[in-house]
């Protein structure tokens, strides 16, 4: 049982999000305080142009537990979380999105078990005694066959790897996070594939999610850019199983079948890296 007054280092990417910071770095410390944990909110801005940075700065300096990392230059949703995830301080670490679909209060869903487990993931797939998440049927038909490709390439036992609930064991943040090299959305997935490639116990666990209709991911672009990350994922973690046979943790699949998205994932980062 994780203990009831956790010390957690919350964090926040934000890209362009000044019509929903405030909410947002508002509910979080309410919250946090009234459960008396020991936490601090690392805001892991993107390279927003519009007064994203300025709002943070300003509940910055009246909070000296939320904190900013800005950069300049963007380095895309994973590569602001990592470096987030790598300064944070507290004995664990969580990420989740600034429009709050999940509320931090879910996070007490995850915190039951992290003592148990290294890494406690939400999912909105598994559902349990909650009930079904109401979303748009062009988002369910892109996460039902996300989550089959990933499921079908990784053989991997996790039903949402992208959900953006996370919470994690300080001790393995490092270790981790320096395996990771995806930087768009596809990250989560990576995450969960290194994470079982170093040993780590996951828990998937399901929470309340409530989609924001406001939201500015454009599901059809995203279908090309993730798909195409998810094959250099599984390139990449097949080099790292042909490199190291004894210890690769998954089921092997049909030579064939790995052959071709081996091929056909090397042909395509060819042609994203002339």
């Amino acid at each position: 049982m994780a203990h009831s007054k956790p010390s957690i280092s919350i964090i926040i990417p934000v890209y362009n999000e000044e019509k929903r910071i405030v909410r947002c770095l508002t509910r979080i410390p309410e919250y946090c305080t009234s459960k008396q944990w020991n936490y601090e909110v690392i805001v892991a801005e993107d390279g927003s142009t519009d007064n994203t940075v300025k709002i943070v700065q300003e509940f910055s300096s009246a909070n000296s537990k939320i904190k900013i990392l800005s950069y300049k230059e963007r380095l895309g949703k994973g590569g602001a979380i990592k470096n987030a995830m790598l300064k944070s301080t507290k004995d664990y670490v969580c990420f989740l999105d600034a429009d709050l679909s999940a509320d931090i209060s879910e996070l007490d869903r995850l915190i039951k078990y992290i003592d148990e487990y290294d890494i406690v993931i939400g999912s909105r797939l598994l559902r349990g005694d909650l009930e079904p998440i109401k979303r748009k049927l062009h988002r369910s038909f892109f996460s039902y066959f996300y989550s089959k490709a990933f499921r079908i390439l990784f053989r991997l036992p996790i039903h949402d790897s992208q959900c953006g609930m996370k919470l994690f064991r300080k001790e393995v943040v490092s270790k981790l996070f320096n395996e990771i090299h995806t930087t768009g959305f596809a990250f989560d997935s990576e995450i969960i594939v290194k994470a079982y490639w170093l040993y780590l116990k996951i828990k998937e666990v399901p929470i309340i999610w409530n989609y924001d209709d406001a939201t500015k991911i454009n599901v059809l672009k995203q279908i090309k850019i993730m798909g195409l990350d998810l094959l250099l994922i599984w390139y990449e973690s097949h080099l790292m199983w042909l490199q190291n046979l004894p210890t690769y943790p998954q089921k092997r699949g049909s030579r064939k079948a790995r052959l071709f998205f081996l091929f056909l994932s090397l042909f395509l980062k060819t042609k994203t890296n002339p």
